[in-house]
């Protein structure tokens, strides 16, 4: 099977690709019909697996965006080239996409943090924030490096403003600071902004990182129904029980 072609698929999909690769994808869809078929259909197995394992999923997607972070970076200075995509490969993708949805639905471990830890990337600057610090934390946070995030995040004068104590709440958990966090995510939650439900998610989080699975479940009952984390805090509430 070529891994490049699902690594291309994925990396698009989480609009990951350097815009020079973004744009040949896009040109491949638009003039390789059986190209753009396997895409359709990769997409809609990936829907349909999400829909459907959801939470049980999101760790093998997290390790397949991992390795097209890394395969484009290394590639960003090399000239795209088209991906030759035989048409039974497709076939083949989406009979390992289901039995993989398959196995890890099956599962019955224990429910751990890193089943959980997808994080949205932080996107300060685009508000036209002039801190270097703060631009130091957001690109730090997004890269995945916590310890150098928390430290960016310190030296932030703004420390109010509840999109920043999320995310540095987040590298605080990342790195095992729960105190800490956990205060700044109570206070984001008593307040009134748009974090304030993923709070709680987080608070739960925090709590199923630490083995504390009575109090993450407490935090868990009390995301409401209209929440963005809602579902998962579902799944990972049946998975306790």
């Amino acid at each position: 099977m070529n891994e490049e072609v699902y690594i291309g698929f994925e990396s698009y999909l989480n609009n990951e690709m350097p815009p020079e690769e973004k744009e040949q994808f896009e040109t491949q869809l638009k003039t390789d019909s059986e190209f753009s078929k396997s895409f359709a259909l990769y997409k809609e197995t990936t829907q349909f697996l999400s829909h459907k394992f959801a939470a049980d999923t999101l760790d093998f997607k997290q390790n397949l965006q991992s390795i097209s972070k890394d395969y484009f970076k290394e590639n960003e200075q090399v000239q795209a080239k088209v991906i030759v995509f035989k048409p039974w490969y497709y076939a083949v993708a989406a009979s390992v996409a289901v039995l993989l949805g398959t196995w890890f639905f099956m599962q019955n471990a224990t429910p751990s943090y890193g089943d959980f830890n997808l994080h949205e990337n932080a996107y300060f600057m685009e508000r036209g924030e002039a801190d270097a610090n703060l631009k130091a934390a957001q690109d730090f946070f997004n890269a995945k490096e916590y310890n150098k995030a928390v430290t960016a995040f310190e030296k932030v004068q703004v420390t109010d403003n509840p999109e920043i104590q999320y995310f540095y709440a987040i590298a605080l958990i990342e790195t095992n600071k729960y105190q800490k966090a956990e205060a700044l995510l109570n206070s984001i939650q008593q307040g009134s902004s748009a974090y304030k439900d993923k709070a709680l998610w987080y608070l739960a989080l925090s709590k199923l990182k630490q083995d504390k699975g009575k109090e993450c479940k407490s935090f868990l009952k009390q995301i409401p129904n209209d929440a963005e984390d809602y579902e998962k805090a579902q799944q990972l509430l049946k998975k306790l029980d």
